[in-house]
């Protein structure tokens, strides 16, 4: 694999914080993971407003665990986690040193598996159905959330591909698969994030200056778009 593909397949890995369900467990989004590293924060110091960062020196906080900022819905995603566990192990790049949710190549397949990916691209229309359907009902506030971040993300992704001349992420050769299912989820977890709704929000210091340094310093579309 080209050190460019090697990027590329590392910072994809760092995106894998997922949204989707409990039991796909959850991994930091990488900008803001920055913010989650050696020094505890003072309790009673207030949090600091969007626009006051130095997005080169991100906050430090002790044993912080930005999936419990925004409570992870309940969903139920059928027999699609299982097979995308059997699909990923199958793949000349997987590392077994990494979770399997954590593979690049996972997005897409739990995308496909679910109808949601059809001919290369996300089908809104199956993943609002399909939202609406399997998230429980006390966590139903936030499909509407989801929904509008699929849209931004694929309308600035699409827009921002447009402008460098690219038409599309063929697959990677040595991966298995294309990257931009892969940036579509990496953007829509953390632009979910920057729109929790305040009943699924954990409103405390750290987690109010974690979102107000994403605000800043991780503009949309969030994640790095590859070289072709």
């Amino acid at each position: 694999m080209s050190l460019a593909k090697q990027a590329l397949f590392k910072h994809c890995v760092a995106f894998a914080w997922l949204w989707m369900a409990v039991a796909l467990q959850s991994v930091l989004v990488q900008t803001i993971e920055a913010a989650a590293t050696a020094i505890a924060a003072a309790p009673a110091a207030p949090a600091q407003a969007a626009g006051s960062f130095n997005c080169s020196q991100p906050p430090q906080f002790e044993n912080f665990d930005i999936s419990k900022c925004c409570r992870l819905p309940s969903i139920n995603l059928g027999p699609a986690v299982e097979k995308c566990h059997r699909h990923i192990k199958t793949l000349k790049s997987f590392n077994p040193s990494f979770p399997v949710y954590a593979h690049v190549c996972y997005p897409e397949c739990i995308y496909r598996e679910t109808g949601s990916f059809i001919e290369g691209d996300i089908h809104m229309e199956t993943v609002k159905n399909f939202l609406q359907n399997n998230i429980e009902q006390r966590d139903k506030i936030i499909v509407p959330i989801i929904a509008a971040s699929f849209q931004t993300c694929m309308t600035n992704i699409k827009n921002t591909m447009q402008s460098k001349g690219i038409k599309s992420y063929p697959n990677i050769e040595g991966l298995g698969c294309s990257p931009y299912a892969s940036m579509i989820y990496g953007c829509v977890n953390a632009e979910t994030f920057l729109h929790c709704p305040q009943e699924m929000w954990q409103n405390d210091n750290t987690c109010n200056i974690a979102k107000n340094f994403a605000l800043q310093c991780n503009p949309l579309p969030h994640v790095p778009l590859p070289p072709m």
